[in-house]
């Protein structure tokens, strides 16, 4: 996550920096208000009922019990990537990335479920160990209405030894809105590193916020656009670099259509794909050669049972 081109970075600070970065941020809060406000009301839901005789037996049968609920939901999947950028600090691009990931849901009562999971990343162009990096994390997740804030704990690790253990908690809020006729999914994280190692490789424990929204447009019964759109901001220390401290990190536009493939009692497999492009801080343009956009090119395939 963490690779050795984020490291040994210089702190100085810069003011011009700072006032463009707040603009760019005023420009970035301005387009996720203008795309929220355009959300469609919900549509009510549909249901059936069984047509009720106008005179029961006797003896009438007992109605056949419900299935229990499942109480978990197990998650595994493959993506390759054209390049690797964490939150727009750039980790690897070009030759095959391959990122392997598995979760573990659990629907407890009252509305709250707890995941646990694995996120890694193998990269074949390394100098140094494929295995790039290994992360581990548990989260609990509170459901009311609309709301679905929650805590999620994380341990970024590298078992090639490319940079240092980094661990985060970060609080999150998701807006359940599903059932809209225009979901937009509005989703906020607030990040906190703990440890010793830092995102940016730099000497300060930094402290990291995202807005995104992720729009669903259904194209066809069996197909689905997305088209994800965040910012990830420094609101202490997260992007430190040549520059100083910068505020503004990253935005990201993206575009990905997902395919179910199978659907059954054994499980569901979806086949996805698609591209991000990035337009990186000045900071984040220093580590991505000097470039400010990234293009991203992604496809794989998630199953779930």
């Amino acid at each position: 996550m963490f690779g050795s081109n984020a490291r040994g970075v210089s702190a100085a600070s810069g003011g011009g920096t700072l006032r463009s970065d707040m603009k760019n941020i005023v420009i970035v809060a301005a387009s996720v208000c203008l795309m929220a406000s355009i959300s469609a009301p919900a549509i009510a839901q549909s249901t059936s009922a069984s047509a009720t005789p106008t005179a029961a037996p006797a003896a009438a049968p007992a109605p056949e019990a419900s299935a229990p609920a499942k109480i978990y939901t197990v998650t595994t999947g493959l993506d390759f990537a054209s390049a690797y950028l964490f939150r727009g600090i750039l980790q690897e691009s070009g030759g095959a990335i391959g990122q392997p990931y598995a979760d573990i849901a659990f629907a407890m009562k009252h509305g709250i479920t707890a995941d646990f999971g694995t996120w890694n990343s193998i990269h074949s162009t390394a100098n140094v160990g494929n295995w790039y990096e290994s992360d581990y994390f548990a989260s609990v997740t509170f459901t009311t209405g609309k709301l679905k804030p929650g805590l999620l704990y994380t341990s970024y690790t590298s078992p090639a030894d490319r940079f240092a253990t980094v661990q985060e908690l970060a609080g999150t809020l998701v807006v359940d809105d599903s059932k809209s006729a225009f979901p937009l999914s509005p989703k906020v994280v607030l990040a906190f590193e703990l440890g010793d190692g830092e995102a940016d490789g730099g000497q300060n424990k930094g402290t990291y916020l995202e807005l995104g929204i992720k729009p669903a447009v259904k194209l066809a019964p069996k197909a689905t656009l997305y088209i994800p759109v965040k910012t990830g901001l420094s609101v202490n220390h997260y992007y430190e670099g040549p520059t100083g401290d910068n505020t503004f990190g990253y935005f990201d536009l993206g575009g990905q259509l997902s395919v179910p493939l199978v659907a059954g009692k054994g499980g569901a497999l979806e086949a996805h794909g698609g591209l991000d492009l990035m337009w990186l801080g000045d900071n984040m343009k220093a580590l991505n050669n000097g470039d400010t956009l990234k293009p991203v090119f992604l496809i794989g395939m998630t199953f779930t049972y």
